[in-house]
């Protein structure tokens, strides 16, 4: 029998056991013979066998007695089972008490297969909710995606159809103006003409927001270069009008700064962006105020064009989560948290950046790192310059992209770490893990004057492991503002390492 078969006198005495007790109790017939069931059977079923056996003995002989029940059982090393018992009684001639035989059914299998099958079906029912979640985030990006080519065909209709009025315009004023007008009339026609020019701004800038990005290339090698001060006197007027009223701006770009290797319609793109979000962080009861500045970097290779705010400024939780893919504060009728992404998306392209900094009630400040434009030759004698080398090994995506941009832009040659440790880079900004250690001491033996950056401190246990390797250790590495200001403290020039010395900044 493959169920076992248990017989026992009216005591609940074990009389005998068939074979196949041994595979689901653990113990052999041998050894149940003379053992009381209760050996089987835990608490708090145990207690009461007692009363059960008696009310099955005090049945009357002429109605068979059958009980089916289901309870927990014990094996022999003390672990759980789930049984189904069934007990008949058994009277026999010429004997004053009676017997009993159990049959056990192991259905602790069955049980286990249905708890996975419900866990099944709650994981399956998640994932549906899952999907069908994502299935309507995706009708929403899609239903933007349209409002934003919508958006885009309109002003590239828009462009087309001012430049098409205005032209005709333009030459019937000069007409007029050659026809022997009175000098009253000449000065309402020098009003019109500032009207027209005003027009005729915002045709070029309808024309720079509606080219295709995608469509031309904007780095420096294309020819993609833009003199800003002249770029701003073309889109500065349709810039200006995307701030609300209330709001002053203020814009400082020298006409001495160099090219920058950057598309026009691509950095109309971007600012554009970028301006809608400072404007709409300031409260209207709020006297808002925008400045746009540009100024050449330190080291000649790149120039910062920035756009600073008083409005509600970000908490660093906001401020984290700020260049991902449809993340706003805004309600869904106002924002599709397509700004940023698509600003620095547009900035990476060219080689460049967007950086933020900004406290909450204090105001933001949105920057675009733009790479100057290289001059004819200029790219053969950087070539054959030597670069300092410099490794980055992170987890976090995003802060290695961001570090990467930031050593790229000093004048390193920046890759990611071997499996074997960064070689001979004299630079190495990575996470403090326990692994790491063999390769961090063998490359501090190869470059004793290189500078080790960790994000995040070493694990308690570990700390006196990294110590005597100098590590520059950042306490809170997810304040990407302080990773970066850190990184660019540490590499004043490319050819000038700092000491040796353990630091912790936070």
């Amino acid at each position: 029998m493959l169920d076992p078969i248990i017989t026992m006198n009216a005591g609940g005495v074990i009389q005998s056991a068939s074979d196949s007790v041994t595979q689901v109790f653990g113990w052999t017939p041998t050894e149940l013979l003379g053992r009381n069931v209760k050996v089987l059977i835990p608490e708090p079923r145990r207690s009461a066998l007692d009363r059960y056996l008696d009310r099955y003995r005090k049945a009357e002989p002429s109605k068979p007695q059958y009980r089916t029940s289901q309870f927990n059982a014990r094996r022999k090393d003390g672990s759980m089972l789930r049984i189904e018992l069934s007990v008949s009684k058994v009277d026999l001639p010429a004997q004053s008490s009676c017997y009993f035989i159990g049959i056990v059914r192991d259905i602790s299998r069955h049980i286990d297969t249905s708890a996975n099958g419900a866990a099944e079906r709650t994981r399956l029912q998640q994932f549906v909710t899952e999907q069908t979640r994502a299935l309507a985030t995706a009708t929403l990006r899609l239903h933007l995606a349209d409002r934003l080519a919508s958006i885009g065909s309109l002003a590239a209709g828009l462009g087309h159809d001012l430049n098409n009025v205005l032209l005709p315009v333009r030459a019937r004023l000069n007409a007029i103006e050659h026809s022997g007008l009175p000098a009253s009339g000449l000065k309402h026609l020098a009003a019109i003409r500032q009207s027209i020019s005003y027009l005729q701004h915002l045709s070029d800038g309808f024309h720079f927001l509606a080219l295709d990005p995608d469509a031309e290339s904007a780095d420096a090698e294309s020819g993609g270069a833009t003199d800003l001060h002249r770029w701003w006197d073309q889109v500065g007027e349709l810039l200006r009008r995307a701030l609300p009223k209330r709001v002053s701006l203020r814009v400082s770009i020298p006409a001495t700064l160099p090219l920058v290797a950057m598309s026009s319609h691509w950095l109309t793109q971007a600012m554009l962006n970028l301006i809608i979000n400072a404007g709409e962080s300031i409260t209207p009861r709020r006297k808002g105020r925008v400045r746009i500045w540009a100024e050449l970097s330190d080291d000649g290779i790149a120039v910062r064009l920035a756009i600073t705010d008083n409005g509600c400024g970000m908490t660093r939780g906001v401020l984290r989560r700020a260049f991902d893919l449809f993340f706003t504060t805004k309600s869904r009728s106002l924002g599709t948290g397509l700004g940023l992404p698509l600003a620095r998306k547009i900035a990476l392209r060219a080689g460049g950046d967007v950086e933020l900094s900004s406290t909450p009630g204090g105001g933001t400040t949105a920057t675009v790192v733009l790479q100057v434009a290289a001059r004819p030759g200029q790219n053969s004698k950087r070539a054959n310059s030597p670069r300092t080398l410099a490794a980055v090994s992170l987890t976090n995506v995003r802060t290695s992209a961001m570090i990467s941009q930031v050593l790229v832009r000093r004048g390193f040659d920046v890759s990611a770490a071997a499996r074997s440790g960064p070689r001979n880079a004299s630079i190495w900004v990575t996470n403090p893990s326990p692994r790491l250690l063999p390769l961090a001491r063998a490359w501090r033996k190869r470059v004793a004057l290189g500078s080790l950056v960790l994000l995040g401190a070493p694990p308690v246990r570990f700390a006196s492991a990294w110590a005597p390797l100098a590590p520059t250790i950042v306490d809170s590495p997810d304040d990407l503002e302080a990773v970066l200001h850190i990184v660019r403290e540490l590499t004043p020039s490319p050819n000038a390492p700092r000491p040796r010395g353990a630091r912790s900044r936070s």
